[in-house]
């Protein structure tokens, strides 16, 4: 067990290595250049340019930027190119904001999928699946962005209470439980949108992999020796069906910044994915480098989990 957690771990090390090369590479040798002056900003004289590359080391060969930069990175003194602020800060601050949108998006996404799914394959062919496939088809179909202006349009006209942003604009609270309770309604709207495409691909997954199972050799044995149904669906075949998703599991965690930059642009969030985004816009270099490495380190990590995971639930793997 040590040795395989050691293998994997020097293998995944080696790995984010080469990531980060590879994106460093593609950063710096996009059309345009940080170093370029702006003939339409007259702040940005020949002197504030040579200043700016000093600075952060852009007059240095393109192997010793890499080292310095990530030297910095390590060792925390990386700032953002747009406002001077310490970029792990910076990310920190956006990452508090992201994890509960992420936590209630993912437990909406799981909790349901499953119950949906294997109720479907149990009932093959009838009005559940039938109705659970037809609204599964509709929100994988409809895009997320005029999803969401419905949701929005609905709640407003309707309730008519706010849903922009991460509380209340303007608002003031007698206790900490108002303050609470606007945070997690203001939550609930994105949370909602987030979950419902995830629900609608990962419930056919279960289903789809719940009716390969049970078309198995060994469940049709289950049946022979008169098993009760519950002891079929949810002992031997759901058990079985399980083994894929420990994979999908691990592959969960880089939702943290890519899977809600457009739910964070529309509803005012100010999330991690947002921030790429401007970063992007910006041409903000470390912060765009930053989220693309921790981003790499959450792939690698939960590939990590996903495959410890599997060795312990399955039997079949050996170390």
């Amino acid at each position: 067990m040590i040795g395989f957690i050691g293998r994997n771990i020097f293998q995944k090390v080696i790995t984010l290595f080469f990531v980060s090369v590879v994106s460093f590479l593609i950063i710096h040798l996009a059309p345009g250049k940080p170093s370029q002056i702006d003939p339409m900003n007259p702040k940005f004289t020949p002197e504030v340019m040579e200043r700016f590359q000093k600075e952060f080391h852009l007059d240095e060969p393109l192997h010793r930027q890499y080292i310095l930069f990530y030297k910095d990175l390590l060792s925390g003194t990386t700032v953002s190119w747009k406002d001077n602020q310490p970029v792990l800060a910076k990310i920190w601050d956006r990452f508090l904001n992201s994890l509960p949108l992420f936590i209630v998006g993912t437990i909406l996404t799981w909790t349901i999928s499953f119950p949906l799914g294997i109720r479907g394959a149990i009932s093959r062919g009838g009005w559940f699946d039938r109705t659970t496939t037809f609204l599964a088809y509709v929100l994988i179909s409809i895009p997320g962005f005029f999803f969401a202006y419905i949701l929005i349009i609905l709640v407003v006209n309707y309730l008519h209470v706010p849903v922009i942003g991460m509380r209340t604009f303007g608002s003031e609270f007698s206790s900490s439980v108002q303050w609470f309770m606007d945070h997690v309604w203001h939550l609930l709207l994105p949370a909602v949108l987030g979950a419902s495409a995830g629900v609608a691909v990962l419930s056919r997954y279960v289903r789809n992999q719940m009716l390969e199972v049970e078309g198995q050799d060994y469940v049709r044995t289950a049946r022979a020796k008169g098993l009760s149904a519950d002891q079929v669906h949810y002992k031997h075949a759901l058990r079985n069906a399980m083994l894929p998703f420990v994979t999908m599991f691990g592959l969960i965690l880089p939702g943290l910044i890519g899977g809600s930059v457009i739910i964070e642009s529309i509803f005012s969030w100010p999330g991690m994915g947002r921030m790429a985004y401007e970063a992007i816009l910006a041409r903000d270099y470390p912060v765009i480098l930053t989220v693309n490495f921790i981003s790499a380190v959450l792939v690698l990590a939960g590939t990590f989990v996903s495959d410890v995971l599997y060795m312990m639930v399955d039997p079949r793997i050996r170390l």
